[in-house]
């Protein structure tokens, strides 16, 4: 008997647990619309649910109750699998992550007399869908170290349920039933109880790390762009030419200007002018490479670091930014936006402050030159 409640006491402690921490994580964390948290929160009830549905068939009506929690159990296993896809940036296939709980839930209820087929069946099936969490969270971890602990508790959860698959279809006559005091049960209990409060605490440092990185961004990107704001672009390009430019690979900085923005806005009103801002920034991030700095200076301004940017590398890409704002903004907007830029190279051990300085007023000789063009200093083209 002592034994026996043993086994209770443990998917008690799994119910008990998986409640609380589900409940923690609504009071504690909130749950965004379908975030991660939220799909995890999920998975927690369903193996509540499911196990108290297992617990419920074993006083009456075993064929429907057992049914209805294998499906929830199944249903959990595809909750961790939304959790690990959304936490990653992927995209779920919801025919995988429906079927498989709704045709378990089928073929469990048409096998249910022969008990080996129906456990064996139901623990492959739900095996199989914590595997696959795990190969997504681990593949390709690295560093990531709440990837290592979630990964590493589904893993471990996910063999031991196809274990004891594999046991149920070919060794029937060994397999221990549900509440059965066996090391088998009392084991795989414990393993459950520990993964769900690792996997919880691993996916808790995952929210953690993306809002810190949320942070990260907010602080140094401008939030109508999508570029980097004055003071991160700043600090990148003063890193980066301390680096030291040679003569033979000094960068070209660039100053770039909308034309007649104001206009813009007085006549067209600030949204309108709020669009042309976003559609620059979205052409300047497609025409320039990733080892390019580019940023809002302020206002309807820019600044552009340009690394390796040899002569006639650079009139070229200063055509086809003329030519793609112009399209973007003609295409999208029903009129034409064009800029006036100025662009000098950084002497070696030049401060970017002066470097600055000397765009500005190459800048400035574009716009009474006529604006819509791009004024050089020796050296640029």
């Amino acid at each position: 008997m002592l034994a026996r409640m043993d086994v209770i006491t443990l998917l008690g402690a799994v119910l008990v647990n998986a409640l609380l921490m589900s409940l923690a994580l609504a009071v504690g964390v909130g749950l965004r619309t379908r975030s991660g948290l939220q799909a995890w929160q999920f998975m927690l009830l369903g193996q509540a649910f499911g196990f108290g549905l297992l617990i419920g068939a074993t006083f009456g009506a075993p064929r429907l109750l057992a049914t209805l929690g294998v499906m929830a159990l199944s249903g959990s296993a595809s909750a961790t699998v939304i959790t690990a896809c959304r936490f990653l940036g992927l995209r779920a296939s919801r025919r995988w992550l429906l079927g498989a709980p709704l045709g378990l839930g089928v073929v469990h209820a048409l096998v249910f007399s022969d008990l080996g087929v129906a456990t064996g069946l139901t623990n492959l099936t739900i095996g199989a869908q914590i595997i696959w969490a795990s190969v997504l969270l681990l593949r390709g971890a690295g560093g990531m170290r709440w990837r290592w602990l979630c990964g590493g508790a589904a893993l471990a959860n996910g063999a031991m349920t196809l274990a004891r698959g594999c046991l149920a279809l070919g060794w029937p006559e060994i397999y221990p039933r549900f509440l059965t005091p066996n090391p088998l049960n009392i084991g795989s209990m414990m393993l459950l109880n520990a993964s769900l409060v690792l996997g919880t605490m691993g996916f808790l440092l995952a929210h953690r790390d993306a809002a810190e990185q949320a942070l990260v961004r907010l602080a140094s990107l401008d939030t109508l762009t999508g570029l980097l704001n004055r003071r991160e672009w700043m600090n990148r390009a003063g890193r980066a030419l301390g680096i030291g430019a040679t003569r033979e690979a000094a960068p070209v900085l660039m100053m770039l200007d909308l034309d007649h923005f104001k206009r813009v806005n007085d006549e067209r009103g600030h949204p309108v002018g709020d669009e042309v801002l976003k559609l620059a920034g979205e052409v300047l991030r497609g025409e320039l490479r990733a080892s390019d700095l580019v940023g809002r200076y302020g206002g309807e301004e820019f600044c552009l670091l340009l690394q390796h940017c040899e002569p006639e590398a650079f009139g070229r890409l200063d055509s086809r930014l003329h030519m793609a704002l112009t399209r973007r903004c003609e295409a999208s907007l029903g009129f034409v936006v064009d800029f006036s830029a100025g662009a000098v190279r950084v002497q070696p051990g030049e401060a970017l402050a002066a470097a600055i300085k000397r765009a500005d007023d190459e800048l400035y000789r574009a716009k009474h030159a006529g604006r819509g063009r791009t004024s050089c200093a020796g050296g640029v083209l």
